[in-house]
């Protein structure tokens, strides 16, 4: 009897702690039940920060590879003296390609490129006049200020296909002749590939003076355009663009609009330290017997060592007929424009010389001379012309990247003889010019 008493008991406790681990376990899954059907607290997002990038030229392959190719199989095997050349030239195209590229900012959110740049510059300037038979009215020596500031925004964007989408946006503010300074749109213009569309500088021109100071503060020739440009091979790069002068937002030769827009080609051969630039322009100039405007023009810069340091020599030479927008420089355009009229039948040419020296890392020196030739035949066969030379000088100081110093001296001689014209004063005779400068850019 106790035996079986105790057996019984014993197989009592077992049942009950089955009973217990069951509810046990119950509890268990019910909880785990309930924690998995509560809403749970999100993980913290990691911040976003922007992202540096850079835009420049995309890498587009050229329209014939295959002849640069062929031109090299074809080629006699070359020694390490002509590998260490191309060496040297991959260098500069890579310097180059340097000098193009703007770094920016990816904002969070976004995939666009974003550049923003622009300069500030200041001077002191000292001009001078000597105009042969001007009396009183010639103007007296005199000291100026002149002050220009310059902003540029500027995107891209890569599509996944490779299609490069961007856009630029530049203004200006630089000092005007007797007015308040002026703000200047310099360009606005949207890119699709090879395409662009908007308000920029011609494909026409080559040399530009941007190293002088007097240039520099004065706004380059923009017009409407609508352009394309691709490599032809790795030297040859060629550009077509329709183009509407009277578009144009800066101060320029006076133009009249014509029935359809300019036509200009543009061919340029880039190898090591030669670049060669030609271009052709076409236009139609309305009126009672319409004409067809011309221009052409031919540049060529290249670098070499002059007395043992690097430099660069530059020579350009352009013609025009009943195109005389096509022809000089912005400083020429500010003369020309108050003498020239939209309805006067032009021919001339402009030639200019330039060189660079750098003397050291941080000092080079810059100069140039030109001559920009103007004749208006006249119905009595007699000849008015406009002659400008120039010359000019400057020594500048960069410390460092995006400060540079500097002091730079002109002078131009202008002779205008234009019948039955009322001329300013000022434009006759000779112009000396000489100023201190700074300039900050970002």
């Amino acid at each position: 009897m106790r035996k079986g008493a105790e057996h019984t008991a014993g197989a009592g406790l077992s049942w009950a702690g089955r009973a217990l681990v069951l509810a046990l376990g119950a509890s268990c899954v019910a909880l785990g039940a309930a924690q998995a059907a509560a809403p749970r607290p999100l993980p913290a997002s990691a911040p976003q920060f922007a992202r540096s990038c850079i835009i420049k030229p995309p890498d587009i392959a050229p329209l014939f590879p295959a002849a640069e190719e062929a031109s090299a199989a074809t080629a006699p095997d070359a020694d390490d003296a002509e590998d260490d050349d191309d060496d040297t030239d991959d260098d500069a195209e890579d310097d180059d390609d340097d000098d193009d590229a703007v770094p920016g900012l990816i904002l969070p959110g976004s995939s666009t490129c974003l550049a923003v740049s622009g300069s500030v510059t200041a001077g002191l300037q000292y001009d001078s006049y000597r105009i042969p038979r001007a009396g009183n009215a010639a103007p007296p020596p005199a000291y100026s200020w002149p002050t220009s500031t310059s902003l540029r925004i500027e995107t891209a964007h890569d599509l996944a296909s490779g299609l490069r989408i961007g856009s630029a946006f530049e203004m200006s503010m630089r000092p005007a002749t007797d007015q308040p300074d002026s703000m200047t749109l310099d360009e606005a213009i949207v890119t699709v590939g090879t395409m662009t569309f908007g308000l920029t500088g011609t494909f026409f021109s080559f040399w530009t003076g941007d190293e002088f100071a007097f240039s520099a503060r004065l706004p380059g020739r923009n017009v409407g355009l609508i352009g394309w440009q691709r490599d032809l091979t790795e030297r040859w790069n060629l550009a077509l663009s329709a183009e509407d002068p009277t578009l144009a937002t800066t101060a320029t030769i006076p133009v009249v609009k014509g029935r359809v827009p300019d036509g200009v080609a543009r061919l340029t051969y880039t190898q090591g330290g030669l670049t060669l630039h030609m271009a052709g322009a076409l236009r139609d100039v309305p009126g009672s017997v319409p004409k067809l405007g011309r221009a052409g023009i031919i540049g060529a810069t290249y670098e070499l060592p002059i007395l043992g340091r690097p430099g660069e020599i530059t020579a350009q030479l352009a013609g025009a007929v009943d195109a005389p927008a096509y022809i000089g420089s912005s400083l020429d355009a500010t003369i020309v424009s108050q003498v020239l009229t939209s309805a006067d039948s032009s021919r001339g040419f402009s030639g200019v010389l330039a060189a660079r020296r750098e003397w050291t890392d941080e000092l080079a020196s810059n100069l140039f001379v030109s001559r920009y030739q103007l004749t208006l035949p006249l119905t009595n066969a007699a000849k008015d012309k406009l002659k400008i030379d120039r010359a000019s000088a400057n020594l500048v100081w960069t410390p460092v990247d995006g400060l540079k110093a500097g002091i730079e001296g002109s002078v131009a001689w202008s002779r205008v003889a234009i019948a039955n014209r009322a001329v300013p004063a000022s434009l006759g005779g000779r112009q000396l010019s000489a100023q201190l400068f700074i300039e900050r850019s970002f």
